[in-house]
């Protein structure tokens, strides 16, 4: 395997570096007097100062001596700064679009994909063109440490007509949401002007515009104004400057080749074509210098790795016994034994309300029939929700509305005089999903049933029409889950210390996209799970602001711990392991809070580990070995220079990334290419001090990554395994509809804590 990741050649443990002390007044004088030779950046009270290109006998400050790697921010800083001028000397025609990450377009009209289609006026003033990204990375794999540069390519519009040209040509700019461009001082034709969402054009008056923003209105010159690049505002444009016919050619060119730009192949071509490009000339390695001795070259090959660890897939228990096992696929387990918690399963009859309209009773009743007894023909859903769940009896009560509108739902629910149903099963439109949240009645629909302690279950006309043996299977696996049914276990991992793995998920609420909006960041309180997977409980759900989060999961956290001791038994002096999935970077003050909570529970003694989950970063690993898997009505096979699933590398100690959706796993060739997961633990940053912290916090990035390998498995909103382990999937999927329901009338997300807690009532 190969990361997209070029390693820097340093050849030293310590360089010197001229440095003066810090002062806001003393950098701006040194950038305005020397920017043209030199770079200046701050660390601490220091100012740190490279020399270019200016006459060796110019001093400024003082030599020091530095550690290459353990003042590494240091040498970053100066990597960072020498790549960007050694650039624009060997391409002056470019000018980057951001310094770091450092970001420019490519200038070869090959990689502008619509410029033969493009009027001979708008060529290179519209382009869809190669974005070129770089970041530097300290990375320790296989224990040698080591710079380098990771490489990624996407493609972005370009139009650089401002909105003053535009208003020249008599194109109509009122509403059209606007960017405002600065160009920094001194950065002219050295970076790409500062681009910020502004708002919405609301009229102009000469030349400037009046600009409704989330601070009021405000006034900026036409000529500093750039329409924002989106494919609605660039496909209107074309229609006006040319023709509707021409807007939609380039349009469809852009949609036809998105599955060949995309190609995991050609994409690792090309990053290894920019690579050569940019760290060689003439086929010799480029030295990257400044007249102080501080000098790199980088390879131009992608680093070649192996797995770190065999990553398993678990095995798939079906009794609390633990002797019906299955290796391969957890829906074979469920059709050979039946769910794990089958004997215990206290709603073997379940009574579920289902709402349709009445044009489709025909076919919903159908649709009914098939989930509860199954499709005889079919080889994964033969047995139905009834049987393949060992339930008794499934009684569905159907009863009809008039219209699809939100009334005729609720009068429904509100005139229901059976006993309270334990499930309801209601069909609604695809054009639900194109409402806005605060009028979307799927919403509303939901939160009353919530509010009455009744799980849900929508499915679509379409689906209702046109289901198959799959969705039938997926559909009862969720609803099975949301009765409060555990379908299967993973092995608990041998160990003498009890743990707990919690899952802290969120979600943003927006006003708008614009510069200034005030966003919520909504935060799941929390999802607790034993090591086996089993669901604990969702203690405490609410709709948490992010500045609130810690406090109320210390709340939720110590009630838990309490709670969950009690249930299974905890002795004094256990071990306890808290394992946190969390979706942000841990603050030392919650290290230190933590801490304390910890002193706190003397009872036991605690360990914990903050652990990051997601697929926010730049680093991707290709497989050029592997040639593909053929696709279902497809010529072109799936998942090329993809690797295999588990497929995984540790960059540092604290820091794993691993493949979650190989070639297996796609479902066309059109996916493109699949990034892994980055597992990080969190520890504290910066000098901290706290002497007891470093005996409570879990350091094993083996048996973490294992256990969130494992976790994939665990969602039950598919038999498919996830990209993101269940405790994130489920505090995100908490975090996302409390965020959705928290503008309906009367929702109460306080009702979620009684008869729902231990139920997924969110799936």
């Amino acid at each position: 395997m190969q990361l997209n990741y070029f390693p820097i050649n340093i050849e030293f443990e310590k360089f010197q570096i001229f440095t003066e002390a810090y002062s806001e007044e003393r950098l701006a004088e040194l950038r305005n007097l020397h920017n043209a030779t030199h770079s200046f950046f701050r660390s601490g009270d220091t100012i740190f100062i490279s020399n270019k290109d200016a006459d060796g006998n110019l001093t400024i400050g003082k030599i020091e001596e530095q550690s290459t790697y353990g003042n590494a921010n240091i040498t970053a800083s100066l990597i960072k700064h020498l790549f960007f001028r050694t650039f624009k000397d060997r391409f002056p025609n470019h000018t980057p679009v951001d310094f770091y990450p450092f970001r420019f377009f490519s200038g070869q009209q090959k990689d502008d994909i619509i410029y033969d289609a493009l009027p001979d006026k708008l060529k290179n003033r519209i382009a869809y063109k190669k974005l070129i990204e770089l970041q530097l990375r300290l990375t320790e794999i296989n224990g040698k440490k080591q710079f380098g540069f990771l490489i990624n390519i996407r493609r972005n519009w370009i139009f650089d007509k401002t909105c003053a040209e535009l208003h020249a040509e008599n194109y109509n700019l009122i509403g059209v949401e606007v960017l405002y461009a600065e160009t920094l001082p001194g950065l002219n034709n050295i970076l790409a002007p500062n681009e910020e969402f502004v708002g919405e054009i609301k009229d102009i008056v000469n030349t400037k515009a009046k600009v409704s923003t989330n601070e009021g209105e405000k006034e900026y010159e036409l000529n500093e104004l750039f329409i924002r690049k989106t494919k609605f505002n660039i496909g209107n444009y074309l229609t006006f400057a040319s023709s509707q016919q021409k807007s939609d050619e380039v349009l469809r060119i852009i949609e036809s080749k998105r599955e060949d730009i995309y190609n995991p192949k050609k994409l690792y071509n090309e990053i290894s074509n920019t690579a050569k490009a940019l760290f060689t000339d003439k086929g010799e390695p480029i030295l990257f210098q400044n007249k102080d001795g501080f000098c790199f070259t980088v390879n131009a090959t992608a680093l070649t790795v192996t797995n770190s660890i065999e990553l398993r897939t678990p095995t798939f228990i079906f009794d609390p016994a633990a002797t019906k096992t299955i290796n391969t696929y957890p829906d074979n387990g469920l059709n050979n034994f039946g769910p794990y918690d089958s004997s215990i399963f206290d709603i073997k009859s379940p009574n579920v309300l289902c709402i349709c309209n009445k044009s489709i009773r025909g076919n919903f009743t159908q649709f009914l029939s098939n989930l509860k007894d199954g499709l005889p023909q079919s080889k994964y859903f033969q047995k139905g929700l009834q049987k393949k769940y060992d339930l008794h009896n499934v009684t569905f009560d159907v009863k009809e509305i008039q219209t699809n509108a939100l009334y005729d739902y609720l009068n429904v629910i509100r005139e229901y005089d059976d006993n309270k149903p334990h499930l309801a099963i209601i069909e609604i439109p695809e054009s639900f999903k194109l409402q806005s949240d605060q009028i979307n009645p799927y919403y509303q629909i939901k939160a009353k049933l919530l509010s009455l302690e009744i799980p849900v279950q929508f499915v679509t006309t379409r689906i209702v029409y046109n289901h198959s043996e799959y969705i039938l299977n997926s559909i009862a696996l969720q609803i099975y889950a949301k009765l409060g049914g555990t379908p299967w276990v993973l092995p608990t991992q041998r160990s003498v210390d009890r743990e707990l793995v919690i899952g802290i998920g969120h979600s943003w609420l927006r006003k708008n996209q614009y510069a200034g909006s005030e966003s919520n960041r909504v935060v799941g309180i929390t999802t607790f799970l034993s090591s086996d997977g089993q669901y604990l409980l969702g203690d405490k759900v609410k709709d948490v602001a992010f500045e609130n989060y810690f406090e109320e999961l210390l709340k939720s956290l110590k009630d838990s711990i309490q709670r969950l001791s009690s249930e299974q038994g905890w002795s004094d002096g256990d071990t306890v392991r808290l394992i946190f999935h969390i979706f942000k970077p841990i603050k030392n003050v919650e290290f230190d809070v933590i801490s304390q909570l910890i002193k706190d529970i003397a009872l036991y003694k605690i360990k914990f580990a903050f652990v990051t989950i997601g697929n926010i970063h730049p680093t991707m690993l290709f497989d050029i070995n592997q040639k593909g898997i053929a696709s279902y009505g497809n010529n072109i096979p799936k998942g090329e220079y993809i690797p295999n699933r588990a497929s995984n590398v540790f960059l540092d100690s604290e820091t794993c990334i691993v493949q979650m959706l190989g070639a297996n796993e796609l479902k066309t060739s059109k996916h493109g290419m699949s990034k892994p997961i980055q597992i990080k633990i969190r520890t504290p940053q910066g000098n901290y001090n706290n002497s007891e912290l470093n005996d409570m916090l879990f350091y094993d990035l083996s048996y973490i990554t294992q256990q969130i390998f494992s976790f994939t498995y665990l969602s039950w909103r598919s038999f498919l395994p996830a990209e993101e382990p269940a405790t994130m999937k489920y505090s995100n999927l908490i975090s996302k509809l409390l965020g959705k329901m928290r503008n309906v009338q009367g929702w109460d997300a306080d009702k979620l804590n009684y008869g729902l807690k231990r139920k997924k009532w969110f799936l």
